[in-house]
């Protein structure tokens, strides 16, 4: 019986304007790349093993659920890096000309001006151009230290100034096993009570299910870069 091979959907066209506004769809392309590449590496594994008349069914090897585990990771460092750059390349813009964004930097500047004034903020207002080192702090405190559950993509999408309508929940809230599995993988080592007696067990990836996570990713990242190409588009219009 042929062995599965694990695809990723093919990312969409980059959006118009997108390589004059940000390089996150770049980033998206390289993480596309590399995840594909951890799959046939995998789907390579796994010939080999059935070639060599090894079990072909049933549990994958622990090289073969490392490399569904190292996806999962990949894909969860471009998410960051995709919307990183993302909010670097665009708030500035956006704050300046999308009423939405700028209520939600002005709603950060406020509530940290309620509080301690930190000394990293307090120099960003005694910056010859405090708006610009303002944005600078902003994208700084959404993206550090990494994206890490449904919650940290709301907050990237409302600084955007983007609404459910063009960035839905569902499309968010789908992604919320991935951020389960890559916090077991990158918290926990995907070990299984390590504190107990004998020899800890790790939990086991299925491959359809860590193909599912990883595209559910790219297509928020995606999502959200052309919604962010837009809007920029139609500030400048």
């Amino acid at each position: 019986m042929p062995l599965t091979e694990l695809k990723l959907t093919p990312l969409p066209s980059a959006p118009y304007g997108g390589s004059t506004i940000t390089t996150s769809w770049k980033y998206l392309g390289a993480t596309h790349q590399s995840v594909s590449g951890l799959f046939d590496a995998l789907h390579v594994l796994r010939l080999k093993g059935q070639q060599a008349k090894a079990e072909s069914r049933g549990k994958l090897s622990a090289d073969e659920q490392d490399l569904l585990r190292a996806a999962l990771v990949f894909t969860s460092s471009g998410l960051d890096a995709c919307l990183t750059r993302l909010l670097r390349d665009t708030l500035p813009a956006l704050v300046a000309t999308d009423g939405a964004a700028e209520k939600q930097f002005k709603k950060w500047v406020s509530t940290r001006l309620d509080n301690k004034v930190s000394a990293e903020l307090r120099q960003a207002i005694l910056d010859g151009d405090p708006r610009a080192r303002l944005v600078e702090l902003y994208v700084k405190v959404i993206s550090t230290p990494s994206l890490q559950a449904t919650g940290d993509l709301r907050t990237v999408r409302d600084a955007l100034g983007l609404t459910a309508a063009q960035v839905s929940d569902h499309l968010v809230d789908d992604l919320a096993p991935f951020f389960a599995a890559r916090n077991e993988i990158a918290h926990e080592l995907d070990l299984v009570d390590p504190t107990g007696p004998g020899t800890p067990s790790r939990r086991q990836r299925g491959m359809e299910a860590v193909r599912t996570q990883c595209d559910d990713v790219l297509a928020f990242v995606a999502t959200i870069i052309q919604a962010a190409v837009r809007a920029v588009r139609a500030g400048r219009s």
